[in-house]
């Protein structure tokens, strides 16, 4: 456990009062000792340290000190994956990933060629924000991202406009084939500071969906000529997002020819 990711209803307090699963894990998995303390973050991520004061057979008390803040930092950009529903159990590995990846968000999406319909949405939500938690507390992330009611397809635009209103945003979406009028270090190089992803299911974007979302203003991307399995192709998409993202200090885009100012070489190309 990197961070504990505090329940959705605290407010602030000294103490922290916790049972059920909460309390199991901390008293029973994770066989916390008194006096043990630990990192936590709220779910607007804020960071607290804990120390657990007391633990009975059913409930634990904790001791909270608030730290500060953290939040990504204000150059931060924040990353929306809108993610086509897949078949079976993929969505949640999927929402576990992308946590991990740094998603602030992540919206389900019935799209043409999704198989699932959700007979159970409401289950089903509370199942991968529960997911989302657990990641958070695996891989340290920030805060606790937003796990969104399913939206139709043509849903999307209208959905990323209202987010966040006022930033500078760019909505991508990856599509089987090459039809990508710009790499993504060009795309991300304007300086977004909201982008959407759109990643569709098994059977691809419709030709309709495509066009619905390029009169919208996103723009597609193309991730090679391997066919990617659906629960693969949202990490892929992300990881070279976040990594181009993470080194936007170092890349020189000059007459479309990208080279690297790193620590080595500064002439040298790019290795993608």
């Amino acid at each position: 456990m990197k961070v504990f990711v505090l329940p959705a209803g605290f407010e602030g307090g000294d103490f922290l009062d916790l049972a059920g699963d909460d309390y199991h894990y901390l008293c029973r998995v994770r066989r916390l000792k008194t006096g043990g303390s630990f990192p936590a973050v709220d779910a607007r991520g804020r960071e607290y340290h804990l120390t657990l004061e007391s633990a009975g057979r059913k409930s634990c008390r904790l001791r909270v000190q608030k730290k500060g803040s953290s939040l990504p930092a204000a150059g931060e950009e924040s990353l929306v994956l809108y993610q086509c529903l897949p078949k079976g159990a993929k969505f949640d590995m999927i929402v576990r990933q992308a946590v991990e990846l740094g998603a602030a968000r992540i919206v389900p999406v019935r799209s043409r060629f999704s198989v699932p319909r959700l007979t159970d949405a409401e289950g089903r939500l509370e199942r991968w924000r529960r997911i989302a938690r657990e990641a958070v507390q695996q891989s340290g992330a920030y805060a606790l991202p937003e796990i969104s009611a399913p939206v139709s397809f043509d849903g999307i635009p209208e959905d990323f406009g209202e987010s966040r209103e006022g930033e500078k945003k760019l909505g991508i979406f990856f599509h089987q084939n090459p039809l990508a009028i710009s790499s993504l270090h060009g795309y991300l190089s304007s300086g977004p500071r909201e982008i959407a992803l759109v990643v569709g299911p098994e059977g691809g974007l419709a030709d309709e969906e495509v066009q619905l979302l390029l009169k919208a203003g996103f723009v597609p991307a193309y991730l090679g000529h391997r066919v990617l399995r659906t629960e693969t192709a949202p990490v892929f998409a992300a990881a070279a997002v976040r990594i181009i993202l993470l080194e936007k200090e170092r890349w020189n885009l000059a007459n479309g020819n990208r080279t690297y100012q790193g620590d080595g070489d500064p002439g040298r190309p790019s290795a993608g």
